[in-house]
């Protein structure tokens, strides 16, 4: 009997401690062995595809195109869609479950900065979102989303790089890090009074000093920890020029002969490659143009092999803009690739740059000291994606890198790129293409914007 109580007592407590292992997202003794990826640069991929598979990939997809809008999450425009991993109601700081109510179409705006992103998390229990951000939009509101997620892949396990916001989340589409930096310039760091980043010296960001690997550790375990952890992980930071020189994949592209262009529309926070120096003051610039000329070059022949896609400002579907203006955009870009010689043999990936104040409900993988941050909304848009298929594997910005990486046959750039999915999982190359999508704009109501700050944290 004795033994039996033993033997019981060691199983509640084996218990237990696996129970407080799922509900903890680290410890210090466990860390992962880089919390920097900048620090692990030239690193080999880390589980390569089938060879077979890549160049089955190769042989079909000549043309990626990366779309990047900005501030929602999977639950925000998916959390009702059939076969995901969504939700219709929200957990919050005092423990209470609230409805998702359904989101106007120009909405609040909500914080998600950096540490606005540790708080939300909460160290893995996604409740402690701003109260405006428990909302989420149906499938009448975003009908054209919803016929691109239910034709081609809806990803439901793609998050955003880091916890926010949305300038140096872009930086991350194109480096897999952010030379430490964790915010771009605020009023007071803008020397000439807007964003200007290599162009202007005397501009600052926050970014994380050069921690050692015990620091590091720390701000690893303050992230754990919620609001108190958030408050705490800002005196690890320094205000530098936000004017960097780390490689960045057009670095690669260009080695290796492979067209790119950065198509940017008109907005102060999305200059990424105005952050790095031997991309801004050489010709590699002559790269950077404007969202208006994506369509032209289409229509001329002229598509780069690699190309990243933003939107201008209003019609990035950042709120308090209007949701339906920024849907119209995609459809237009969209039914012109599909119109197009290009479609044939395109990839399209659709996501948004990060999680916006909006509640999601699915913890992210904590990888390193800058994230994962929350699930985003990500669209696979190609003839070869899986039709009607919802893609459970987890993917983030490095993943887009990594496909584009594995197709043109270049190298990762961090430990981020280097150990994400390719994402060649998304598609079926061996299925008769898919047909283009046309679909039809839609008249967008005219709703005004009340008692909103405009893009308080971008």
């Amino acid at each position: 009997m004795r033994s039996r109580l033993l033997v019981r007592s060691a199983l509640a407590f084996l218990a237990a401690l696996t129970i407080f292992a799922a509900c903890t997202r680290s410890s210090g003794s466990n860390a992962p062995a880089v919390l920097d990826p900048g620090e692990a640069t030239n690193v080999p991929p880390a589980t390569p595809s089938d060879p077979a598979l890549v160049d089955l990939a190769r042989s079909k997809i000549k043309h990626i195109v990366f779309v990047i809008k900005e501030n929602r999450t999977f639950d925000n425009y998916f959390g009702t869609f059939p076969g995901a991993d969504g939700a219709t109601t929200g957990q919050t700081c005092d423990g209470s479950t609230v409805p998702l109510k359904r989101a106007p179409d120009r909405g609040f705006a909500a914080g998600h900065s950096f540490t606005d992103g540790i708080t939300a998390i909460n160290g893995g229990q996604m409740n402690c979102f701003t109260d405006v951000g428990y909302v989420e939009f149906h499938q009448d509101q975003i009908p054209n989303y919803w016929a691109y997620a239910k034709n081609f892949t809806l990803s439901d396990e793609f998050f955003s790089s880091i916890y926010g916001p949305t300038g140096t989340e872009h930086l991350w589409t194109f480096a897999a890090q952010s030379d430490r930096f964790v915010d771009h310039g605020r009023p007071g760091q803008l020397g000439v009074g807007k964003r200007q980043f290599c162009d202007d010296p005397l501009e600052s960001a926050f970014s994380f000093r050069n921690l050692s690997r015990a620091d590091q550790e720390k701000v690893y375990q303050l992230e754990n920890q919620g609001a108190a952890g958030a408050a705490q992980v800002p005196s690890y930071w320094e205000a530098r020029w936000p004017c960097t020189d780390v490689t960045v994949l057009p670095d690669r592209l260009k080695a290796a002969g492979i067209s790119w262009k950065e198509y940017r529309g008109n907005n102060e926070w999305v200059q990424p490659l105005r952050m790095v120096r031997h991309v801004r003051f050489s010709s590699m610039w002559k790269n950077v143009v404007s969202s208006d000329e994506f369509i032209p070059d289409l229509n001329n022949g002229k598509l780069p092999s690699v190309s990243w896609v933003t939107p201008p400002f209003p019609l990035s579907d950042h709120p308090p803009l209007s949701v339906c203006q920024g849907e119209n955009w995609t459809v237009r870009l969209m039914n012109s690739i599909m119109a197009s010689p290009y479609w044939k043999s395109t990839a399209v990936v659709l996501t948004w740059d990060d999680f916006g104040g909006f509640y999601d409900h699915v913890p992210p993988p904590h990888v390193d000291m800058y994230g994962l941050g929350p699930r985003v909304p990500t669209i696979i848009i190609s003839p070869y994606s899986r039709a009607g298929y919802v893609d459970h594997t987890t993917y983030e910005f490095a993943s887009v890198l990594r496909f584009i990486e594995t197709i043109f046959d270049v190298p990762p750039m961090t430990s981020r790129d280097a150990n994400a999915s390719d994402m060649l999982g998304a598609f079926d190359f061996n299925q008769t293409p898919l047909p283009p999508l046309e679909l039809q704009q839609r008249d967008c109501p005219v709703t005004p914007i009340a008692n909103v700050p405009e893009n308080p944290t971008a």
